[in-house]
């Protein structure tokens, strides 16, 4: 049942409303020259204020005895949705998840120091990498318009490819009904418009293209390499994790906390760790051109949990880790990871100032791949003022073919006993 206004309260909506003789009081106030008519015009105003404030509040102690309207609630399934346009299904049924304990990383000992995050078994990494790969892909509702495929529940390469790829074959398989898809580490979610197809017809086209899909280890994808000059330890950054730890909460700095949960020797070390690898960027999110990225080589796999609460502020340009992921935020925003780093080069642009964005306002897209290099502040200050002037030039490796079965093979040769 949907509840209906009636007219009484339409009427009561229109007494009270406070914009209109707001709007023509103000136009009295601008044609009136002299200061007693400014006076006679305030002190109106807050008699009008005053005497629609106590027709509401007369309206609303009215005797309350009167029987209301019932508001009734159903549970729908997730294909009735076409019955009942315009309106969210209250309940949807969801299949329980067999779970024997909560999957949730503690950060911290009881007696204050912090886990050992950092695997010291170095036998058959590869194998490890690609675990965490289901059988067979979940098929969850996300909300009435929404399909969630989860792959696995681990973030690595294989499993990007998977959402990836499923992505491409929805484009190409022009399914009616399907609006858009976004991919992301190990999942990706399917918008469709209910009314066109249902939620296990969806499914079943799905499963249907998963059949088509090759094995991933056949699976090559076009890949651009940007390369992206960062001032790591910075005075912008810095300034924001302490007007945090001044106006929020008291908080170890993020570089030395990242320091010290992934045992590293000092922060330095982990400047080096974290430029010394390529990053793949696995998906866009949370503000337009923003990459959430993995690191390729594993042996950079740096792990931290997000702010809680998170920061009111973070400059434009900064890089930051949450769990995993590096992102680069590409305006001044709240946030959540731990940051660390600037870059002074522009990652999205609405106004099309260089040719890198004639395609798209955002630079990256899945499949990129990003390398942070360590820069000064002088270098930082040139390639501001060349993206002022418009004059600077992307540092871009053309597009190269990337395969899963050559980045398997060069994870196997890795030496993880090296120390960046």
């Amino acid at each position: 049942m949907v509840q209906e206004y009636k007219n009484t309260d339409l009427d009561l909506f229109q007494k009270i409303d406070l914009t209109n003789p707001k709007d023509e009081l103000l136009k009295k106030n601008k044609i009136g020259s002299s200061q007693q008519e400014n006076n006679n015009i305030k002190f109106n105003y807050l008699n009008h204020e005053i005497s629609k404030f106590e027709n509401l509040e007369s309206h609303l102690s009215q005797d309350k005895s009167k029987k209301l309207d019932d508001i009734l609630f159903s549970q729908l399934d997730v294909d009735d949705y076409a019955s009942f346009k315009n309106m969210y299904p209250h309940n949807i049924s969801q299949p329980k998840l067999n779970v024997s304990k909560l999957s949730v990383k503690k950060h911290i000992n009881e007696d204050g120091t912090y886990p050992n995050l950092v695997s010291k078994n170095t036998k058959d990494k590869t194998s490890e990498i690609f675990q965490g790969i289901y059988p067979e892909p979940k098929f969850l509702p996300g909300g009435d318009k929404y399909l969630l495929i989860e792959f696995g529940n681990v973030m690595n390469l294989e499993l990007n490819f998977k959402a990836q790829g499923l992505s491409n074959l929805i484009k190409t398989a022009n399914i009616k009904g399907v609006y858009e898809t976004l991919p992301c580490f190990a999942s990706m979610i399917v918008h469709y418009n209910p009314d066109d197809i249902g939620y296990q017809d969806l499914i079943n086209e799905l499963k249907s293209l998963l059949k088509d899909m090759k094995d991933n280890d056949d699976t090559v994808v076009n890949s651009r390499l940007f390369h992206f000059p960062t001032v790591y330890l910075d005075k912008w950054t810095k300034e924001a994790i302490e007007d945090y730890i001044a106006k929020i909460t008291m908080k170890k700095p993020d570089p030395e906390f990242i320091t010290e949960l992934n045992q590293l020797d000092d922060v330095n070390h982990f400047v080096r760790v974290h430029s010394g690898t390529e990053y793949w960027v696995a998906s866009l999110g949370f503000w337009p051109g923003l990459p959430f990225t993995m690191p390729l080589d594993p042996r950079c796999k740096l792990t931290a949990p997000k702010y809680n609460p998170p920061r009111t502020w973070t400059p434009k340009g900064t890089v930051g880790m949450g769990g995993s992921s590096t992102a680069i935020y590409p305006d001044r925003l709240p946030g959540g990871y731990q940051i660390f780093g600037r870059t002074p080069v522009p990652i999205w642009d609405p106004d099309k100032n260089f040719d890198v964005f004639k395609d798209s306002i955002c630079l990256f897209r899945p499949g990129d791949r990003i390398k942070f290099v360590p820069c000064d502040y002088d270098e930082f200050e040139m390639i501001e003022k060349k993206v002022e002037d418009k004059s600077y030039r992307y540092d871009l490796i053309e597009e190269h073919k990337f395969s899963i079965k050559k980045y398997k093979n060069w994870l196997s040769k890795l030496d993880y006993n090296k120390k960046f």
